[in-house]
């Protein structure tokens, strides 16, 4: 017992420490964009899904704050079962929002980037802000409907002796089956897709083009290519680290049954992780992000 007491207190350690990290650069990114609409009245498509990317990581992160401390330090039973439902579709929601939106941002990446004479691809270009506005409607709906219906899959089990960490329940596994094959279809997969198919579009553009920008000699179109060069490293860095971290999840749901994991813990920091590391990403791949860091 005192050994798993010393784990749990190491583990909400480092869970804080990776949350309050995650915390200051997703602040960041937000208060910049938010003094870039206060001077501009607008943002371009891809500031808005940064934007709110940003929020959503600190919603995440707030999230997962409140499900450390009553995870690891048993206290779900003074917060009660529906604080608790409540908590978890709130780390459903923000988590799978983030994904989707950074799917939508390499789309958007890709409608800015590829010059191709498909008359859909040009309209879309033309009407890319509209689009995106769509897009985030389309996403926070979906995930709001794919998020509240893990409440049914929590219950209390009162004569558990670790009713915090064995609340979900089976009874039902045609159902929990269903669900989670839904949720990880419609919020991982999806927009796994999404964002190989369009960071892939934006190399092979760059990689067919590379030689003609290498011959134009004049500055503006060098620091543009080195503008699109930049953008294509940082979706693509943006890509693996969610990889990683959806790798890592999945791995840990692989092995539930040998009882050497705790399962929840390590997909929750799996998750925070990527909340954390995505912002610093964007801000390394992103000019006015960049440029707004060094002048701060």
């Amino acid at each position: 017992n005192l050994q798993m007491v010393d784990a749990d207190i190491v583990q909400l350690t480092v869970a804080m420490i990776i949350i309050g990290f995650g915390c200051i650069w997703n602040v960041f990114v937000d208060l910049v964009f938010l003094l870039e609409y206060r001077r501009s009245q607008t943002l371009q498509p891809y500031e808005l899904i940064v934007s709110l990317m940003a929020v959503s990581n600190i919603g995440t992160e707030v999230g997962y704050v409140i499900f450390f401390v009553l995870y690891l330090l048993d206290l779900c039973t003074y917060a009660g079962e529906t604080v608790y439902k409540v908590l978890h579709i709130f780390t459903l929601f923000f988590p799978k929002t983030v994904i989707w939106l950074t799917a939508w941002l390499c789309f958007a990446y890709c409608v800015k980037i590829l010059k191709v004479n498909w008359k859909v691809f040009m309209r879309l270009k033309l009407r890319l802000s509209l689009a995106v506005n769509y897009m985030i409607i389309g996403t926070l709906l979906l995930c709001i409907l794919m998020s509240f219906p893990v409440v049914f899959f929590i219950k209390f089990k009162i004569n558990s002796t670790n009713i915090c960490r064995d609340y979900y329940t089976f009874e039902k596994k045609e159902l929990s089956f269903m669900y989670s094959s839904l949720l990880s279809f419609f919020t991982s997969f999806l927009p796994l897709i999404l964002m190989l198919v369009s960071s892939l579009g934006i190399v092979i553009f760059l990689c067919l083009h590379s030689r003609n920008m290498d011959k134009n000699i004049t500055s503006s179109s060098s620091s543009h290519s080195d503008a699109h060069k930049s953008v294509a490293i940082m979706l693509l860095c943006l890509i693996a680290l969610f990889i990683a971290c959806a790798g890592t999840a999945l791995s840990v749901n692989l092995q539930l049954a040998t009882g050497q994991f705790d399962v929840q813990v390590a997909i929750a920091l799996s998750t925070v992780i990527y909340s954390s590391g995505s912002p610093v990403i964007l801000l390394i791949g992103t000019v006015k992000l960049r440029n707004s860091f060094f002048k701060f």
